[in-house]
């Protein structure tokens, strides 16, 4: 599809969800009711989930019911960089007060949750999550993740974590430093904007699994860089949403009924992503659909193909089915991306589903040595590489090792063929290594694995010492 086909496809995409963060599947979303005006609670114009901005003068005054997060936490990877850029972040919630406007994001993959914020002033930001989501003070996987303090190296971070256990009363126990280090924080600020962008490792939390559908407890507060300023929408830390970790958002116009599924959630570069785009009309009358678009969604659309379908209306009860075939190239990144799909009437659009999709590298290699120390008197040393196949099909390679000078490989042998199996399958190239004489300390091995054109390089060591 020519350039100007796939802008308009990814530009149309990421409106509808950027606006409306796709409520909850199938239902109604008036375009509408998801602008950035000031609306009241409980009014059935702005659905559930919608990323409404709120205006207030007043933002002491009982803001939390106001504020309607969308609870559901896309899967997509971003970089984290300091710098939000379009398509990259998916909405949490806008808010503006005065001539104060932020806007927080969120989302998570395989091992991390994302949060950010930007602002058009100074701010400070806190992550509270109940990774349970069994009620806050239960347990000792309740965390408060504090940024304040500027941009870049100017920033101050703080992660404390609630622990119920043999305490009464809420009390905040600071981290390790070998804790806060597993957090990533960048804050940068632009020509008009300040952003602060932070990923949360799953392994912070003893057991805890990013999961799709796994219910999360967890808030984003901001506040701005002044004295006397309150949190927003919250100052009470344990007031948490109940978040769902989503891989897929529909947002539609009843009587339409939207779908998209995908053959493979996870795809190996080089690889052909496959899925197909369901479009139903499940009304009584025909709808006034001219157009559906299926692209690449955000910053996923400057790697996959893009198609825009025309057609001349939907019947009662028409259903149509398109299927979906794009190259994912050999220099996508590695993470999680998302494909998306919308329906348009000649003004406006109809309704839009996004899927989530993982990337993968075709392989991966890891080197097993000896844990233990090795006497300098043993035989010989044995040691294996491993290689796991990501792609659909059986893989072909080699494995290259590298010893120090003296040490003596079996048969001289110091490259050995494998064959993997379909995805999943793990195969072995098992070398064996005898050590010079009275040589000892750490002995580095270095294996190089080659599957095609592609080669991984994987480095470990193991001591040798004195009988």
């Amino acid at each position: 599809m020519h350039k100007q086909a796939r802008a308009l496809a990814i530009a149309v995409i990421v409106a509808l969800f950027t606006l409306c963060g796709a409520g909850r599947s199938q239902e109604p979303v008036a375009p509408a009711a998801c602008s950035s005006n000031a609306v009241a609670p409980g009014n059935p114009d702005n659905p559930v989930g919608c990323n409404t901005a709120i205006h207030s003068s007043q933002p002491e005054i009982a803001l939390g019911p106001l504020i309607m997060p969308d609870c559901d936490i896309f899967r997509r990877t971003p970089l984290i960089d300091g710098t939000l850029e379009d398509g990259e972040w998916d909405k949490f919630y806008s808010y503006t007060s005065g001539d104060w406007e932020v806007t927080t994001y969120a989302d998570w993959d395989a091992r991390f949750l994302y949060v950010a914020a930007r602002s058009n002033k100074p701010f400070e930001l806190m992550f509270v999550l109940d990774a349970n989501n069994d009620g806050w003070f239960h347990g000792d996987e309740n965390y408060e993740v504090k940024v304040a303090g500027g941009v870049d190296d100017n920033i101050t971070l703080s992660v404390r974590r609630y622990e119920s256990r043999n305490v009464k009363t809420p009390t905040a126990a600071p981290a390790t430093e070998a804790e806060i280090a597993m957090v990533d924080v960048k804050s940068v600020k632009s020509a008009n904007d300040y952003m602060i962008e932070m990923k949360v490792p799953s392994a912070l939390i003893r057991g805890f699994k990013l999961d799709p559908g796994k219910k999360v407890g967890m808030q984003i507060n901001i506040k701005p860089s002044v004295e006397g300023a309150i949190w927003v929408p919250t100052d009470q830390v344990g007031d948490v949403r109940e978040c769902t970790l989503a891989t897929k958002k529909v947002a539609a116009l009843k009587p339409l009924v939207l779908g998209f599924d995908l053959k493979d959630s996870v795809v190996a570069r080089g690889e052909e992503l496959v899925g197909r785009f369901h479009i139903t009309n499940g009304g009584t009358e025909t709808l006034d659909a001219r157009e559906y678009i299926i692209a690449g969604e955000g910053k996923t659309g400057s790697y996959l193909s893009s198609q825009r379908i025309r057609i001349e209306g939907l019947p009662p009860r028409k259903h149509i089915s398109r299927e979906v075939r794009t190259v994912v190239p050999s220099d996508m990144p590695v993470g999680s991306w998302a494909i998306g799909a919308e329906v348009r009437s000649a003004d406006a659009r109809l309704g839009g589903v996004l899927v989530s999709f993982d990337v993968v590298d075709p392989f991966e290699a890891d080197i097993k040595l000896p844990a233990a120390e090795v006497r300098a008197d043993v035989k010989d040393v044995t040691f294996q590489v491993l290689v796991k196949n990501n792609t659909r099909k059986a893989i072909r390679g080699k494995v290259k090792v590298t010893l120090p000078t003296g040490w003596e490989l079996w048969k001289n042998a110091d490259t050995r063929e494998f064959v993997a199996g379909p995805r999943g399958a793990v195969a072995f190239a098992k070398f064996k290594a005898k050590p010079p004489l009275g040589e000892m300390g750490p002995v580095p091995v270095k294996a190089e694995v080659t599957v095609g054109r592609e080669t991984k390089t994987v480095e470990g060591k193991f001591h040798v010492v004195s009988p």
